[in-house]
């Protein structure tokens, strides 16, 4: 069950993290989850809802990454970035695979390259992944099969010791 993940995720951070933790945002509401949903006509997996509900992504004046150099996202950049790309297709975007209107860009690096749940995956894969964009490179990898396997690697990885406490 994810909240339990996210439960640990809590505990590892505030022990081995705290500066960071405190910059932590508090969780967004199921509205404000609503709206987004609403605002882009997606449908956002129960786990994307759950890791929202307990924190809001980062305060955007820090830096420091969540996982490698990525920053945990706040809702709101979250809807800014996306409508922007979104934008961009068929103007910027002559093809479809650079950018994807099912793609919800929830960490970022800083400049312009991003960690997405692909929603629509499309070509035979189911929604659901997680989708490497960069905005200078057209290949998009997909990292995890799931924001569920993500969440559960990265807190796996926390607890070993293989993610730097810092």
């Amino acid at each position: 069950m994810v909240t339990n993940v996210i439960a640990r995720m809590d505990r590892w951070l505030r022990a081995n993290r705290p500066g960071y933790y405190a910059r932590l945002r508090p969780g967004t509401t199921d509205a404000a989850l609503d709206a987004f949903e609403t605002g882009f006509g997606l449908r956002l997996p129960q786990s994307f809802r759950d890791l929202y509900k307990w924190r809001d992504g980062q305060e955007s004046a820090c830096s420091e990454s969540l996982q490698g150099n990525r920053m945990f996202s706040a809702l709101e950049e979250i809807a800014a970035t996306k409508e922007m790309l979104d934008g961009m297709i068929g103007y910027d975007f002559e093809d479809p695979r650079w950018w994807r209107r099912g793609w919800v860009p929830f960490l970022a690096n800083g400049g312009g390259d991003h960690l997405c749940l692909d929603l629509d995956a499309g070509g035979g894969m189911s929604p659901g992944r997680l989708v490497a964009f960069w905005h200078d490179w057209e290949k998009r990898t997909v990292e995890y099969e799931s924001l569920d396997v993500w969440l559960d690697r990265l807190v796996s990885s926390m607890e070993a010791g293989e993610l730097e406490a810092t």
